[in-house]
């Protein structure tokens, strides 16, 4: 494994991550004052930023940030590792058998953070926001400057709301056409023509799902809200832009929500005829 490296951000960094708005795209100039990336040899790396806490503290000790060990695993095995400064930043290099867009975790203290790479280019930037209901939310966009939300046309921005174990809750994909992390308790695959959902985990019961030509009320072509235990087939609506996935438990509480836009789901551009719109459950 290749050696990682921390790299330490500077005061003016850790309060830009709380308060920006946009994204952190490869192409833009750095804000001044930002540390300078060093070169990189072969394989990816994550720019990685924790906010919103001063500890990660565990059941028998609290750490503080600095020299806090981190760990990005892939597929089961350790690909980078590091040490967090004292601003709660590090930038981790990865094994370069990690291909670009795999879905990673990131292992800092007693916090673990699933994320998808960058598959546009070879740096991501992520930060994980750690809320006062115990709960993360993971942004992530392209380049080396983690921000509090990625720009909308960034084709590698993504946010998602965790239960600090790497288990996504929420999900939302910006437009820009990246993908699910690979890790959600439902499978999907697509075609121009219909949507197949699979439950992968036991605990799912109910489903609500919406073709929507926009997130929100009133944009809604396709609804679904029912009992969800085997595959189950929608077509696509030739105008929706978007889909909106639900999962709840047999006490209907909500397990995950994601709102994606359709490519997130493997369609391209598509002209299809409208067709019926009766779910069907597939064997």
């Amino acid at each position: 494994m290749k050696s990682s490296h921390a790299l330490v951000f500077t005061a003016l960094l850790a309060a830009g991550a709380l308060a920006a708005c946009g994204g952190g795209g490869g192409s833009a100039a750095a804000p001044a004052g930002s540390p300078v990336i060093p070169a990189k040899s072969t394989g990816a790396r994550v720019a990685l930023a924790f906010s919103g806490t001063s500890t990660l503290s565990s059941s028998r000790r609290t750490f503080a940030l600095a020299g806090t060990n981190v760990t990005v695993t892939y597929s089961g095995r350790v690909v980078g590792s590091g040490q967090l400064d004292s601003n709660g930043a590090a930038v981790i290099e990865l094994e370069d058998d990690v291909p670009a867009g795999a879905t990673v975790s990131v292992t800092a203290g007693t916090i673990t953070a699933s994320f998808v790479l960058a598959h546009t280019m070879d740096d991501t930037a992520v930060l994980v926001q750690v809320n006062a209901d115990g709960t993360i939310t993971v942004s992530v966009s392209s380049g080396t400057q983690p921000q509090a939300s990625p720009a909308p046309d960034d084709p590698n921005g993504s946010s998602e709301t965790e239960d600090g174990h790497g288990n996504a809750t929420s999900v939302d994909e910006n437009d820009g056409g990246t993908s699910l992390p690979a890790n959600l308790p439902v499978s999907v695959s697509a075609t121009c023509e219909n949507v197949t959902l699979t439950p992968v985990s036991s605990a799912i019961a109910g489903l609500r799902f919406e073709e929507n030509v926009r997130d929100g009320d009133g944009g809604s072509k396709l609804k679904y809200e029912g009992p969800f235990t085997a595959a189950m087939t929608f077509p696509l609506i030739a105008q929706s832009a978007r889909l909106r996935i639900e999962l709840f438990d047999a006490q209907r509480r909500q397990l995950l929500d994601v709102k994606a836009p359709l490519s997130a789901f493997g369609v391209s551009a598509c002209a299809s005829a409208s067709p019926s719109a009766s779910p069907s459950a597939t064997p």
